[in-house]
């Protein structure tokens, strides 16, 4: 007991006070070994001075510490299932010689959680500012590897009609390592990222490495595990509307384990890493659906300008030829001219398509001008009574209505020329009297009416104007008796409300009644 009490009594109030300290302290000499180590710090470690003593530190990893200069050291480092923080910084021994100090303690929690914190606030902004998916899910696997301390983290999504993992987020992995896996899936290979997707839960699988290296359905991944010191894998799934995905997976080294707050956090970013694939494919949807939308509109206004003067063309030329065979008296150059305007006018249309113009009649004149030159210039092609009546020139319509009405009536002028059998047609626009906010127009012929679409062309052109007055909360109305009739003809009548051009409710109050 004397001579206890003799050596306690020769130690210094330093070193004293640096066995009683509840952080680890550590001397390492200039090679990186340790040279001292405090109670605390043995704790810390897991082991005894004895063992530590000559031993290269942790904390330096494979860095080269600075021969000269004031450089200081921070870090974090796994010590078993536990974060450690350390600050390294230089120092000198009684001899002469230099060495470092190094300071280090287990991360407190509340520290763990705002860096947390912090990965998820950019990884979510990452998410809404960033348009490219394989940027945000190679960022979001970097947060993840970094916070929690992995080796490695991946964002792996499952082909629904094959079951390929496609690694389309990585940190820490090989370039070539998902093909490797994906040959290991193919010889049968038990992946936990597979087990993870199919029962959709966590699967934590230890000792990963020892049982790949002794299963030879990992052979291609045999070479690397080799070199690796990956010992437990760790696989969330992605759900996306109750449908699982993929599944956010990484390693972590040996001899570490995560611990519940490290599974929740990787379940948190798992959940965010869904949506942003689930906003991709949204994306992608929405611009297919809008390519296809595009398509359709082009379509329509092709059939609504360019065909009609096609159709014109066709029926010019094909008079033309017939009176020119049965020699038939007739102004040739006359002719002529009037099917180069059509050839003109339909190149004029089709350019104005391709560059995602107004229809070319529209141009400065406004809706009514418009459609009185148009319907003009039919009447003087076709040898028909055609007139225009409007109580107001200049109607205040924004630019896509005007569009959508000139190509309505374009198409029921069209109907008229091409299956009425008519002599005369009026169109009239006006305010509705019984309301002045809605704009009415209004086609009606003499012709021999009809009791259905005779063919798909005329079906396609009731679609198209339908789909115009649609879009503006309007509403279409076809009406038609047969020959027979005394009231014989067809009524065209678009109701659109016009101090509100874009309307409400696009889906409401459209109708195409036929009454034979």
């Amino acid at each position: 007991m004397a001579a206890d009490q003799t050596s306690s009594d020769r130690r210094t109030p330093h070193e004293a006070l640096i066995d009683l300290s509840n952080e680890g302290l550590a001397v390492l000499d200039a090679s990186g070994c340790y040279l001292t180590v405090n109670p605390a710090g043995q704790r810390i470690l897991g082991s005894g001075d004895a063992d530590l003593i000559g031993r290269r530190a942790v904390f330096l990893g494979d860095r080269n510490w600075p021969e000269s200069g004031n450089h200081c050291i921070d870090g974090t480092v796994w010590i078993g299932t536990a974060e450690v923080e350390y600050h390294i910084r230089p120092a000198q021994l009684d001899t002469g010689e230099g060495c470092r100090v190094v300071r280090f303690c287990p991360t407190d929690p509340a520290v763990r959680d705002r860096r947390a914190l912090a990965a998820f606030t950019r990884t979510a902004a990452a998410i809404a500012c960033e348009n490219q998916l394989d940027v945000v899910l190679d960022r979001l696997a970097a947060e993840v590897r970094d916070t929690v301390g992995m080796a490695t983290c991946a964002v792996i999504l499952v082909d629904e009609a094959t079951g390929a993992l496609h690694h389309v987020g990585k940190s820490g992995l090989p370039v070539d390592y998902g093909e490797r896996i994906e040959l290991c899936r193919r010889q049968g290979a038990p992946l936990a990222t597979t087990k993870a997707i199919d029962e959709a839960r966590i699967v934590i699988s230890e000792k990963f490495r020892d049982a790949a290296l002794a299963d030879p359905r990992w052979h291609p991944v045999h070479d690397l595990l080799r070199t690796m010191d990956w010992d437990t894998y760790v696989a969330v799934p992605l759900v996306v509307r109750d449908k699982v995905i993929g599944a956010l997976a990484g390693f972590l080294t040996e001899g570490r384990a995560p611990d519940r707050e490290d599974i929740r956090f990787i379940a948190a970013m798992a959940d965010q890493a869904a949506i942003a694939v689930s906003n991709a494919q949204m994306f992608k949807r929405l611009e297919l659906q809008a390519a296809r939308e595009e398509r359709r509109k082009l379509a329509r206004d092709m059939h609504d300008s360019v065909t009609q003067a096609l159709f014109s063309l066709s029926l010019r030329t094909k008079a033309l030829e017939v009176s020119v065979d049965t020699g038939e008296d007739i102004d040739l150059v006359e002719q002529v001219r009037q099917i180069h305007e059509l050839v003109c006018g339909a190149q004029t249309e089709m350019r104005a398509l391709i560059m995602h113009r107004r229809p070319a009649a529209l141009g400065e004149e406004g809706l009514v001008p418009s459609i009185r030159k148009h319907v003009a210039a039919v009447a003087a092609r076709e040898g028909l009574s055609l007139t225009v009546e409007s109580d107001d020139e200049f109607y205040e319509l924004d630019e896509t209505v005007e569009e959508d009405l000139f190509m309505v009536v374009g198409e029921a002028i069209h109907n008229v020329v091409k299956h009425a059998q008519a002599t005369s047609a009026v169109v009239r626009i006006r305010r509705s009297f019984a309301d002045a906010s809605v704009l009415t127009v209004t086609i009606v012929d003499d012709g021999v009416g009809f009791s259905g679409p005779s063919d798909d062309q005329y079906s396609f052109g009731l679609v198209s104007m339908s789909e115009r007055v649609k879009a503006h909360g309007g509403k279409l109305t076809v009406r038609s008796r047969p020959g027979s009739d005394p009231a014989h003809g067809t009524t065209v009548r678009v109701e659109i409300p016009s101090l509100s051009p874009l309307g409400d409710d696009p889906g409401a109050g459209d109708e195409v009644a036929h009454d034979g």
